[in-house]
């Protein structure tokens, strides 16, 4: 769990650096930069949500030995929930925002849609994973994974390292 909170944790943390307007070639090449660092955070993310291994692991946290950090079977479900949810909406998130960056003209109504929409991202990941002092739940800091298992599971290699220290 704590390497999906370091996903999601980076997601919200590059959501911060887009640019608020597309009005010039820079904030555009800054934006693109942008959606490519979440596009990879959010394939890592899939790395380790999609993981068959995933559900039994994510199990384990009902046995947790940690107060405070044992969930009961529907809390763990509903975890398993939340986040294949999230994974939707990082995906219909980067999508839409590439097709409002592909645009030759940007209008009013783009840029306010194009703020909403990665405002929504960073919003939702707060909401459903966020705590009362806006850190990840607690769940996210429990290292549900072996060196062993990361190194089968998630393929980018940048990422991996940052794992492994």
């Amino acid at each position: 769990m704590k390497h999906i909170g370091w996903c999601l944790d980076n997601i919200q943390i590059a959501m911060m650096d887009m640019p608020k307007e597309l009005t010039s070639e820079e904030s555009k090449k800054k934006a693109k930069q942008v959606i490519d660092d979440v596009q990879k955070y959010a394939d890592t993310l899939v790395d380790l949500i999609r993981n068959p291994e995933f559900k039994k692991t994510i199990h384990k946290l009902e046995q947790a030995p940690i107060e405070g950090i044992r969930l009961q079977a529907h809390e763990v479900e509903e975890l398993f929930k939340d986040l294949e949810h999230a994974l939707h909406v990082i995906d219909l998130t980067l999508t839409e925002l590439r097709e409002i960056l592909a645009l030759k003209f940007h209008d009013e109504k783009d840029i306010r849609r194009w703020k909403r929409s990665y405002d929504k991202l960073v919003l939702m990941i707060d909401q459903k994973f966020g705590g009362e002092r806006g850190e990840l739940r607690k769940e996210f800091q429990i290292n549900l994974h072996t060196k062993e298992q990361l190194q089968d599971i998630v393929n980018s290699e940048k990422h991996l390292a940052e794992f492994l220290k």
